[in-house]
């Protein structure tokens, strides 16, 4: 394990994850390579958060996909909708404001909306919220997309997101702090909450560092890595020799410890335990090699003990967020805040579990 210089500070937010109930299925050779056997769809959630601090404002960081995909910008809508052409499926029963209000949270009290980035799982429907709530984005939005759709036709957003609202683009050219290398912005100026530039996906790409124990924190990764594959294991937290709890809890042969071993075959580097299974296919990623020291700069963050990693599709820790494993509630919005994570062991308990998606590849079935 490895440990990051964070800032220190006594100041902390609330933190909720958001499941919208929003589900996509794609190709899972569109977001990432190499092809491991069996392992052909990935089928995900889109994750989002609502930050409260102390003060009382409140945030949400990504805003899942909108209900009505099929309005859209064309560009987005007709991906999400022709099915025959894209390989996509997409379903979304309920806009995050919906969610919001049926649980007590007037709309007016969100004060700003950040986008991670511009694509379409992330931005949902920012025209249902007031416009005093702000729209927030990453570094070049409006260079590249602005003015939106339809004043741009070829434009993957639209004016309507941000029309009599406040649009801010952060620019992290500005700041001097840093965390674990990236710029950085200190959104409350006391330390709870941050917002990094980590580009590569795309040039505006944001993650979030919300500080939900005083040396405790939830990384809000967005799409930095559509897959943990992505970036586990890695030099800085490679696989373990036996693997608790195991991954392939109905494999005919363990129990609930899983020799290591059986993976080691897989992935980009076949025989190495300190290597991530795929790395992002150039197809979706904006500046590949920008994208590959993101990863790698951000594996340094999933491996410190004090940080919990959360990308915005990875599925395989919807059983604990819902409850549905434990028979409990579970840690969605509204139920339950992620501030307790360190305490209830989250990390250590989801941190491999996504290697079930590779049990065609290692015989299970």
């Amino acid at each position: 394990m490895t440990s990051l210089d964070l800032p220190q500070s006594a100041s902390t937010v609330e933190v909720f994850l958001i499941d919208s109930g929003a589900r996509l299925d794609f190709p899972a050779q569109q977001f990432m390579t190499p092809a491991i056997r069996g392992y052909d769809r990935m089928a995900v959630p889109s994750y989002c958060f609502l930050v409260t601090h102390p003060s009382g404002q409140r945030i949400l960081f990504d805003l899942s996909i909108r209900s009505d995909f099929q309005n859209l910008a064309p560009l987005f809508a007709e991906r999400c909708t022709n099915t025959a052409s894209s390989g996509w499926k997409i379903s979304s029963p309920h806009n995050v404001s919906e969610i919001l209000v049926a649980n007590g949270v007037p709309l007016a009290d969100i004060n700003a909306i950040i986008w991670s980035h511009h694509h379409f799982d992330h931005t949902g429907d920012p025209s249902l919220f007031p416009s005093s709530t702000n729209l927030v984005v990453g570094p070049g939005f409006t260079r590249n997309f602005t003015p939106g759709w339809p004043e741009q036709p070829e434009s993957p957003v639209k004016s309507a997101d941000w029309h009599g609202r406040t649009l801010r683009e952060i620019q992290f050219d500005e700041q001097q702090l840093k965390i674990g290398r990236f710029p950085a912005v200190d959104w409350f100026g006391d330390g709870s909450f941050y917002l990094l530039h980590t580009p590569g996906h795309t040039p505006d790409h944001m993650v979030g560092l919300a500080r939900v124990q005083s040396d405790s924190f939830v990384l809000m990764g967005a799409d930095f890595a559509h897959h943990p594959g992505e970036f586990r294991p890695s030099k800085h937290s490679p696989m373990p020799e036996r693997i608790r709890p195991s991954p392939l809890p109905s494999h005919p042969r363990f129990g609930s410890v899983c020799p290591g071993h059986l993976f080691h075959s897989l992935g980009r580097h076949p025989g190495a335990n300190d290597s991530p299974f795929f790395e992002p296919a150039e197809e979706y990623t904006h500046d590949f090699d920008e994208c590959l020291r993101t990863i790698d700069l951000l594996t340094k963050f999933d491996a410190d003990e004090r940080v919990l990693v959360l990308t915005a599709h990875d599925h395989s820790l919807l059983p604990i967020f819902t409850g549905a494993e434990d028979g409990n509630a579970g840690w969605c919005f509204p139920h339950r805040t992620l501030n307790g994570w360190r305490e209830a062991g989250l990390a250590d308990r989801g941190r491999w579990r996504f290697l079930n998606d590779f049990r065609d590849a290692v015989g299970e079935e």
